[in-house]
C-alpha cells in the first residue's frame, strides 16, 4: 500500500511539473508536445502499477495503515478494519492509541497529541507485539512492523503491517506452561512442593565441590517417618498426605538458610547442610528436626503426631559425589531404626562395615551376570482398540541365593556402579529376541517386543551389531522390536552431539523401533520432541498414578498425548493399575496400556499359556457378541 500512496504522488508531481514546462518552454511547440505524449505514457504505466498495488493491499490479509508521522491514520485496507472491528470511517483521522489500547494502557491526550514516529528509533527496525483491543472490547495480541518511505513531495508516511498472532501466542503460551510444570516436576515432589532425588544430587554435588574448595564439610540427614504408616492404615491416605505436607513444612522451617530439603521417597526426606565445620554442628540440626518432627497436626478433629529416624553423614575431603554421601547417610538411617527409632545415628567406621556388605552382594550379582543367571520376565501390552495384546516388554529380575527374587531397582544400581550394566541388557535383550522367535514359531506373529537400553548398552561397541545378528539369526522383523530409552538420556541442548544420539539415529535408520521410557519424569521437552529420532513415548507411572486425583498431573498426561497424536507417534502408558485409569487413558487417546491391571511381569514358561489362554478368552468373548 505503501508504493501505491508514493505512486500517486509522484504522478501528481509529474503532472505539476509538466505543466510548469508548459508555461515556462519557450522552444519548440513540438518538441513540447513530444515530450508531453512521452510523459503522458509514464503516467499511464505508473497508475497501472499502482492499481495493482492498491488491488493487493486491499485483499491482503493482514493489516496495513499509512499514517502521518504524527500518528495519524491516512489510510487503513479492509483487513485492518476487520481486526480492530471498525469501519474505515471511524479509523482515517485519528491515532490508533485512541481506540486500539486496553483500557489500563491508554496514554492521556497530551501523550497522544505530542506523538510523532522517530524512523531512527531501533525499536521500529524489528517486530514489535502489543495487546490490542477491538471495538467489542475483545483483547488480541498485534504483531505490527513498521517502515517509512517518503513521497516526492517530501513529505514522510509511516507504514504499519498489522497481524493477529493471539492463537499462535496462546499456544506458545501453554506450551510453556506445560513445560514449566515439567520442569517442577523433574526437580520437584509435587505433593510437598519439596526438590526430589534429582535435585537433592544436583545440590549435593555442588555443595560438595565448595566444600573442597573453601576447607569446609558438607553434611546430609536422612530422615524416616517412623508411625507413618499407623497413620495411613489407621486414618487413611488422605491423613497420610497431609502429614506428609505438615512434616515438610516444619522441616523447610528448622533448617538453615541455605540448607535443602527434598523428598525422596514415600515418607522419607534428605536435608543437604552446606558450609559445615565439624560434626557437631550436623548433630544440633539433626536434633532440632527430631523435635519439630513431632508437632502435631490437628486434622480432621484429631491430632495427628509422627516421630522421625535420622542418619546422618558428613562429609570428607574423599567425599566427591553426592550420591555417596547419601548412602553413607542410609547406613546410618538403618542403624538409627536397628536402634529403637526416632534417634540420630552418625556413620562411622562401624558403618562402613555395612558398606562392605553391599560390595558383596555386588560381588554376587557380578556372577550372576558372568554366568547368565538372571532371569528375564515379560510383561504384556494391551492394544485398547482392538483390545488384542499388543507386545511384551522384557524386565530383568535377579533370583539371589538367600533372598529370593529380586526386583530392578534393587540391584540394577549396583550393576552400574560395577560398569556392568551393559552385560545386564545384552542378556536382557538375547532372551527377548529368543521370546519373540517362540512367539513367531508358535503362530503368535505380529506382536512387538520391547527390552530396555540403558546409556551403558547404547555405548557398548557391538550393540548395534549384536541386535543386527540376532534379529537376521532368528528371522525377526526389525520394526517389531523396540528398545527402550530413557528419558533422561536425551537431555541437554546438545544432546544431538552425543555417541548416544548417533547410536539411536542409527537404530531408527536400521528400521528397529525407539520410544522413550520413563516418559515425564526427565524432561526431555515438549517441544523438543518434534526432533528427536523416536518413534514414540512411554508415560511414566508417577503421572499415570495421579492423573485421576492431581490436576496437574491430568493435565500433563493430556498434553502429552495431544501433542504425540500431533507429531504422529506412538504413546504407551505404562503402570496401569485400575480400569478407571485404563478408560481415562482411552478417552484421552492413549491406547496402549501395560501394568498390573492388564498382568503383571512373568517368567518365560508362562509367557505363552497365559497368551493363548488371553486370546481364547477373547475369542470366546468376540463369538457370544456376534451371536
Amino acid at each position: 500500500m505503501s508504493v501505491l500512496i508514493l505512486s500517486i504522488l509522484v504522478l501528481l508531481a509529474c503532472t505539476a511539473a509538466v505543466s510548469a514546462l508548459a508555461v515556462q518552454q519557450t522552444g519548440s511547440l513540438r518538441e513540447a508536445r513530444r515530450d508531453l505524449k512521452g510523459t503522458r505514457e509514464d503516467l499511464v504505466r505508473q497508475l497501472r502499477e499502482a492499481e495493482h498495488f492498491r488491488m493487493a493491499a486491499e485483499h491482503a490479509d493482514d493489516g496495513i495503515l499509512i499514517q502521518a508521522m504524527n500518528g495519524i491514520v491516512i489510510w487503513p485496507n479492509p483487513a485492518y478494519c476487520r481486526i480492530m472491528g471498525l469501519p474505515r470511517t471511524a479509523i482515517i483521522g485519528r491515532n490508533p492509541l485512541e481506540f486500539a489500547l486496553p483500557p489500563e494502557d491508554e496514554p492521556d491526550e497530551a501523550t497522544i497529541r505530542n506523538f510523532r514516529y522517530n524512523p531512527k528509533d531501533p525499536d521500529f527496525q524489528r517486530l514489535q507485539l502489543f495487546r490490542n483491543r477491538r471495538a467489542d472490547g475483545t483483547l488480541f495480541w498485534n504483531q505490527i512492523s513498521v517502515s517509512f518511505r517518503r513521497s516526492a513531495n517530501g513529505r514522510e508516511n509511516a507504514i504499519l503491517v498489522c497481524r493477529d498472532v493471539t492463537e499462535q501466542i496462546e499456544r506458545e503460551e501453554r506450551l510453556r506452561r506445560a513445560g514449566r510444570e515439567l520442569r517442577f516436576r523433574a526437580t520437584h515432589d509435587t505433593m510437598t512442593g519439596l526438590a526430589n532425588r534429582t535435585e537433592l544430587l544436583r545440590v549435593g554435588d555442588q555443595a560438595l565441590t565448595t566444600a573442597r574448595q573453601e576447607q569446609t564439610h558438607t553434611g546430609m540427614l536422612h530422615i524416616d517417618l517412623d508411625k507413618f504408616k499407623e497413620i495411613n492404615d489407621t486414618h487413611g491416605h488422605a491423613a497420610g498426605d497431609q502429614v506428609l505436607v505438615h512434616v515438610a513444612g516444619l522441616l523447610k522451617t528448622g533448617v538453615r538458610e541455605g540448607d535443602l530439603v527434598a523428598r525422596v521417597g514415600g515418607d522419607e526426606f534428605v536435608v543437604v547442610c552446606p558450609g559445615l565445620s565439624e560434626l557437631r554442628e550436623l548433630r544440633r540440626i539433626a536434633d532440632e528436626l527430631i523435635e519439630r518432627v513431632c508437632t502435631p497436626l490437628y486434622w480432621n478433629d484429631r491430632h495427628l503426631t509422627c516421630e522421625a529416624s535420622i542418619g546422618a553423614a558428613l562429609s570428607s575431603n574423599d567425599t566427591v559425589e553426592a550420591d555417596t554421601l547419601l548412602q553413607h547417610a542410609d547406613f546410618a538411617l538403618y542403624e538409627a531404626k536397628r536402634q529403637g527409632r526416632n534417634r540420630v545415628a552418625v556413620y562411622d567406621e562401624a558403618l562402613h562395615e555395612r558398606q562392605m556388605s553391599e560390595q558383596r552382594r555386588a560381588g554376587e550379582l557380578r556372577e550372576a551376570i558372568q554366568f547368565e543367571s538372571l532371569e528375564t520376565h515379560f510383561q504384556p501390552k494391551l492394544n485398547l482398540s482392538t483390545g488384542r495384546i499388543a507386545g511384551f516388554e522384557s524386565l530383568v529380575r535377579w533370583r539371589h541365593p538367600t533372598e529370593g527374587l529380586m526386583p530392578p531397582g534393587s540391584f540394577l544400581k549396583i550393576a552400574g556402579d560395577l560398569g556392568i550394566m551393559a552385560d545386564a541388557d545384552l542378556s536382557s535383550m538375547t532372551r527377548a529376541l529368543e521370546m519373540k522367535h517362540y512367539l513367531d514359531w508358535s503362530g503368535h506373529g505380529g506382536l512387538d517386543i520391547a527390552f530396555n537400553a540403558s546409556t551403558d548398552l547404547l555405548l557398548h561397541p557391538d550393540f548395534l551389531k549384536l541386535l543386527i545378528g540376532g534379529v537376521e539369526d532368528r528371522g525377526i522383523n526389525r520394526c517389531e522390536v523396540t528398545i527402550e530409552v530413557l528419558e533422561t538420556t536425551v537431555l541437554g541442548d546438545r544432546w544431538h552431539e552425543t555417541p548416544q544420539a548417533r547410536v539411536i539415529a542409527d537404530l531408527a535408520n536400521s528400521g528397529f523401533r525407539v520410544v522413550l521410557d520413563d516418559f515425564g519424569t526427565g524432561y526431555a521437552g515438549l517441544a523438543h520432541l518434534a526432533s528427536l529420532p523416536v518413534n514414540g513415548v512411554k508415560i511414566d507411572k508417577s503421572l499415570i498414578d495421579g492423573m485421576l486425583d492431581n490436576p496437574t498431573s491430568g493435565k500433563i498426561v493430556r498434553a502429552i498425548i495431544d501433542l504425540c497424536r500431533e507429531l504422529g507417534l506412538d504413546i504407551v502408558a505404562e503402570g496401569v493399575e485400575s480400569a478407571a485409569v485404563a478408560d481415562r487413558l482411552g478417552s484421552l487417546g492413549c491406547m496402549v496400556l501395560q501394568g498390573y491391571w492388564l498382568a503383571h511381569a512373568m517368567p518365560e514358561g508362562e509367557v505363552l499359556p497365559w497368551l493363548s489362554a488371553r486370546e481364547g478368552a477373547d475369542a470366546n468373548r468376540d463369538g457370544r457378541a456376534s451371536a
